[in-house]
């Protein structure tokens, strides 16, 4: 959302506020409970061990943006929370509850940003949250990838990747990392493959602004907040991360909009721009 009202400005203040409507309430187990049936809420907080008044002011939150029904006063799970918050193979629970624990990071982040300290230890089962969620919106995918490919434990900062490969895929791994970190993970990965072989980048690109598009640069203020040097990169950055690190090779120039492919021993960058199409380019490693 651009903004360009006080009303948008207010919208975009008061935006932590359904944010943690919906946290509360995953943390609390109020979607899994419900999920068993409807309730009112004084049998409910009975369930989750809650204040009856302070949790009928929660749900009502919850069904004035349509997560929830109400009728008289018994409330059941609305459609997307019984989908995506209740449970099961679409449940998106774990992920949003790594965004709760990211929150702490969330509040010190103008001192982080002023004097680049680090941020305040992390809630209990962060990283159980951050990996679940990993493997909740990777399940399908997964399977196919493997039953094609043998999966190998380890530390790909610490760890040698092994090897060669004729391709290597890094997909949403640099915005965790500096630059500095970045160019490690890629000189190993130049290391790993065979003589012609080719590396790829996935990631939440910016234009060459780096205000844009709106998704990827929150996700770059996230990263501020979590990491201690990631953030979202440009196409254009990454791509200089290969040619800078890796001199005397020739460079590669820019592919169409929309292809995939790659030129023999190269390298691509393919950016999620919104959620619909690619933005790669090219250099040669």
């Amino acid at each position: 959302m651009k903004v360009t009202t006080v009303e948008d400005l207010m919208e975009m203040a008061h935006g932590y506020q359904r944010s943690m409507v919906l946290f509360a309430a995953l943390d609390l187990g109020v979607f899994s409970s419900l999920s068993e049936g409807p309730s009112d809420a004084l049998r409910l907080a009975r369930r989750i061990v809650a204040d009856p008044r302070r949790l009928s002011i929660l749900l009502n939150a919850l069904v004035g943006v349509g997560l929830l029904g109400k009728k008289g006063k018994t409330y059941r799970n609305g459609e997307i929370a019984s989908r995506f918050l209740a449970g099961g193979p679409l449940s998106k629970a774990s992920i949003l509850l790594h965004h709760l624990g990211c929150w702490p990071e969330w509040t010190t982040l103008s001192g982080k940003i002023r004097a680049g300290g680090k941020a305040p230890g992390k809630r209990k089962g962060y990283q159980e949250n951050f990996i679940r969620g990993m493997e909740d919106n990777a399940r399908e995918r997964a399977v196919s990838v493997a039953k094609r490919f043998p999966l190998r434990e380890g530390d790909f900062m610490r760890d040698r990747l092994g090897g060669p490969y004729d391709f290597l895929w890094i997909s949403q791994i640099l915005h965790a990392y500096s630059g500095k970190e970045c160019v490690v993970l890629l000189r190993k990965a130049r290391k790993a493959a065979t003589p012609g072989g080719r590396v790829a980048v996935q990631e939440f690109l910016l234009d060459e602004s780096g205000a844009f598009p709106p998704g990827p640069a929150f996700f770059s203020v996230h990263m501020v907040a979590v990491t201690e040097g990631g953030k979202a990169y440009t196409a254009r950055e990454i791509a200089s991360l290969f040619r800078e690190r890796l001199p005397g090779r020739r460079r590669g120039g820019p592919l169409p909009p929309g292809d995939g492919s790659s030129p023999e021993g190269g390298a691509f960058v393919k950016g999620m721009v919104g959620a619909t199409g690619f933005e790669p380019v090219t250099s040669t490693v």
